[in-house]
């Protein structure tokens, strides 16, 4: 079993905060032991205090965010509405020409009607070239003519968010990664860049920043204590729906927001990423050196959802 061999904030707790957070700890480690792999995990309890473990990966390293990093990019846009810049509503031809039949919410929502997803085939001969290729995806897109399925209908797509980089940068006059760099990662005061490695896929799953920088990022702009969503969003049944980059559940008078994510290139690049965030206040992010499949991902979640919940 892994050692916890360092922690970069003493957990200055006790009685149930204390067993919670090392729960959560064992869990996330005994899942990894299982998969042969390394890991970090960021846990912020309650009352607002974060501790980040290293159980193989440095918690001061940079992870890469993979698609928690559509957050990012989701966030950006809504500050953008906030501050009048644009609205939901508004065509995304507006702003990039050739797509008249969307907008802007629908591709934060995956409504658009995009049913294809150009960077899959594209993004391996990417892998270490850190220059943003949204601009490239697009014309994938127009020269497939999408949308070419319905709207209102939950697709995700790596593409919707690959086009709402170049409807920001078109807003701002500036580039996606200073735009939203500026509007939201400096207002939650989190340091990231792009990855050396994934950076090309900046918008939709390229960013890099340590385990516990993304929990405040979360922690800052996805309130797990209000149930109301004024965003557009996408119902996916069961009460969980998609908005802003996470899947949300309204839930005992609050909310709880998650996503996975996942960069598999065999012999190349082989990550995954985990963030949760729970009404009663606790709020959970892991990253991961390996390629694991669905299965593995619902089963991380729900070792750390028996461990927040032991008590109940």
């Amino acid at each position: 079993m892994y050692l916890r061999a360092a922690a970069i904030l003493v957990w200055i707790a006790c009685g149930a905060t204390a067993q919670t957070a090392n729960g959560v700890a064992d869990a996330v480690q005994g899942w990894l032991t299982e998969r042969d792999a390394s890991g970090v995990v960021a846990m912020q309890s309650p009352d607002g205090a974060i501790q980040t473990i290293d159980l193989g990966l440095p918690t001061a390293r940079p992870v890469e965010l993979a698609s928690l990093s559509k957050a990012i990019t989701a966030v950006c846009v809504a500050d953008l509405v906030a501050d009048r810049k644009l609205r939901w509503a508004d065509p995304v031809s507006l702003f990039v020409p050739g797509f008249d039949e969307m907008t802007v919410g629908d591709l934060v929502t995956h409504e658009s009607g995009v049913i294809e997803d150009a960077t899959q085939r594209h993004m391996s001969a990417w892998l270490g070239d850190p220059r943003h290729r949204a601009d490239a995806i697009v014309t994938k897109m127009r020269t497939r003519k999408a949308p070419q399925g319905p709207q209102d209908v939950h697709v995700y797509s790596n593409d919707n968010f690959a086009l709402l980089a170049l409807v920001i940068e078109n807003v701002t006059q500036d580039t996606y990664e200073a735009a939203c760099r500026a509007r939201v990662l400096d207002t939650a005061g989190v340091a990231a860049a792009p990855s050396p490695v994934s950076g090309a896929f900046l918008s939709w799953g390229g960013w890099s920043m340590t385990a516990d920088d993304y929990l405040r990022f979360h922690a800052h702009w996805f309130d797990t204590s209000d149930p109301t969503r004024d965003e557009p969003m996408a119902d996916l049944g069961g009460g969980a729906v998609y908005e802003r980059g996470m899947l949300a559940r309204s839930m005992r008078g609050g909310s709880n927001y998650w996503h996975f994510g996942a960069l598999c290139f065999p012999e190349r690049l082989n990550v995954g990423s985990y963030v949760v965030g729970f009404f009663n206040g606790w709020r959970v992010v892991v990253a991961y050196d390996a390629c694991v499949e669905w299965e593995a991902m619902v089963a991380l979640d729900a070792a750390i959802v028996q461990a927040i919940f032991a008590a109940d």
